[in-house]
């Protein structure tokens, strides 16, 4: 397809979109970036997909002003709060794929991504990863998990992912869930040469970037006759899942961890047997909650451990505070925010009378770190991966 020809898709799909959505703003109090904004109509979904679609309907083509367009469109965490609210309350519209879109048409009249998401772009078209580490560096790590490498006698395909080689937190996550699988005595195996899932690159609009990783994980998949996929992360399994050709992952069954150890557990091939007499609540990921309704198997991993207590967020499930690490938000900062959302859960948890956040994503788990040490609680108020708790209860 032709640019001017991808330009034009683009620009119709958003219209067709947008076209639904009739201004009645019960988006905007649900939108986590208008909550540590300063309150403009253009920090929350409505204001952002209006200035989307009149950008696009008028033609506008002035640079400064697609620059601002720029600012507002890349702000978005792409939590689906929005979308949750509009198909309750209003008419159902599809506001994050619309700001897909319009990061998309932006990269095609090379207006975006935001300037600090160029290297990370650029570190995903080098290395296959977005955090500029060499490919030997992280093959280095994936080693030193003493998981072997996936062959046709593994049940399992554990995809670790990105962030984990990246950040020592993340690490210690990982390398809990491996210390569950083998105590549940699965046979998995990981990727020596594993590569992006391609989630960054499709959130920031880089969707040839895209295709090509998608591509080469395929083909991947198909050579080594993988027929089970765990992620790590809850965005790696949206991706999978959701975002690969479906007839080309036909025969391949994606799980997120939480799901896979609720299995385990069910099956009695994952037995809790020392008690953990903590008082806990759960952050559900955006990707893993809002986007594929997976709310009960985290829930149900925590209720299996003894001596545990769950306390609930005033804001739980569908309408769980995003973490402020989706949509490419771990590559950029924006001026206008007066608040940082995980400080904001931090309290919430601490208000909620929990010990320990737990939660099943990385990128949440990196975030709610950085939040409790900027509020200086680190003594009243830990965060730990999921898999790191149920090690605990082994």
């Amino acid at each position: 397809m032709q640019e001017e020809e991808i330009e034009g898709k683009l620009k119709q799909d958003i219209l067709d979109i947008l076209d639904y959505c009739i201004n009645c703003r019960f988006c905007l109090p649900s939108c986590p970036l208008f909550d540590i904004t300063t309150g403009d109509i253009s920090q929350g979904a409505s204001g952002m997909t209006r200035a989307l679609y009149y950008a696009v309907k008028w033609g506008e083509t002035d640079k400064e002003i697609l620059n601002e367009l720029r600012n507002i469109l890349y702000s978005c965490m792409t939590c689906r709060n929005c979308e949750v609210a509009c198909k309750d309350l209003s008419t159902g519209t599809r506001l994050a794929e619309a700001i897909e879109k319009g990061r998309e048409l932006l990269i095609e009249e090379m207006i975006g991504p935001m300037p600090q998401q160029k290297r990370a772009l650029e570190s995903l078209y080098l290395y296959g990863n977005p955090y500029e580490v060499p490919s030997s560096k992280r093959k280095a790590w994936l080693m030193g998990l003493n998981v072997p490498s996936f062959s046709r006698e593994a049940e399992v395909l554990f995809f670790i992912g990105c962030t984990a080689p990246n950040d020592l937190d993340a690490q210690n996550m990982a390398m809990a869930l491996v210390q569950l699988l083998k105590e549940a005595q699965i046979r998995c195996g990981i990727l020596e040469d594993e590569i992006c899932c391609g989630c960054p690159s499709l959130k920031m609009g880089e969707r040839g970037l895209f295709e090509e990783i998608c591509e080469k994980n395929l083909n991947q998949f198909t050579s080594l006759g993988v027929k089970r996929i765990v992620t790590f992360s809850p965005h790696c399994f949206d991706t999978f899942l959701n975002r690969y050709p479906q007839e080309e992952m036909q025969g391949i069954k994606v799980q997120h961890y939480s799901q896979f150890l609720a299995d385990l557990i069910e099956q009695k091939q994952l037995v809790f047997k020392t008690r953990v007499e903590k008082k806990v609540t759960y952050q559900d990921p955006c990707y893993l909650g809002r986007y594929n309704d997976v709310y009960d198997e985290p829930r149900r991993v925590l209720d299996s451990i003894p001596g545990l207590e769950l306390v609930e967020f005033s804001r739980a499930r569908a309408d769980s505070l995003c973490c402020g690490g989706g949509g490419g938000r771990m590559w950029a900062d924006f001026d206008a925010e007066v608040d940082r959302l995980a400080n904001i859960r931090v309290k919430e948890a601490l208000q909620a009378g929990a010990e320990i956040m737990v939660t099943a994503c990385p990128w949440c788990l990196i975030n709610m770190v950085d939040g409790v040490k900027s509020l200086n609680v680190e003594d009243s108020m830990k965060i730990k991966g999921l898999p790191e708790l149920c090690v605990e209860a082994l």
